[in-house]
């Protein structure tokens, strides 16, 4: 992905501080499924960049609270009207997807966001937010989401695309 952190991780009252403009604040604070509001908005598309296993960045392991090992990384672009809006990658541990929620291996082309919100399965724990730097050189926010699936651990991080 182009888009790189260029500040620490935020949480809540953090980026209020730092945040003033409502529409971004509106997309990091959505609470239902991203998927959801693009498509409610615009005709949705997904595009799978990558779905392997490998090693995460060391930052991901320790904010997932599990020791440097292979995982599953997802990369998609979710398009509104055919305009990429956000970059989600997704980091899923072995025994996330063998014990907590066995499907997260094999969703393919499906978004993660309708497991996410179809199956009570899936607790939040908590969300931090980042700025980012698109490869025009614009600045753009994102978002990181923890979840714990039957005490697994697995997160997402959107970045929406567009400042």
């Amino acid at each position: 992905m182009q888009a790189k952190r260029i500040n620490k991780w935020l949480n809540s009252s953090e980026l209020k501080s730092s945040l003033k403009e409502q529409n971004i604040l509106d997309w990091l604070n959505e609470e239902g499924s991203i998927t959801a509001r693009i498509s409610s908005d615009f005709k949705f598309k997904l595009e799978v960049l990558s779905d392997d296993i490998g090693m995460a960045e060391d930052e991901e392991y320790f904010a997932l609270n599990i020791a440097s090992e292979e995982v599953r990384i997802r990369e998609v672009i979710l398009y509104g009207d055919l305009k990429p809006l956000v970059y989600a990658r997704s980091i899923i541990p072995n025994l996330t997807a063998s014990k907590g929620y066995p499907g997260l291996g094999t969703i393919g082309s499906k978004p993660l966001g309708d497991l996410l919100f179809q199956s009570d399965l899936f607790v939040k724990t908590h969300q931090e937010f980042a700025q980012f730097q698109n490869p025009s050189e614009e600045v753009i926010w994102g978002r990181r989401t923890h979840y714990l699936v039957r005490g697994y651990p697995l997160s997402v991080m959107e970045v929406f695309l567009s400042p």
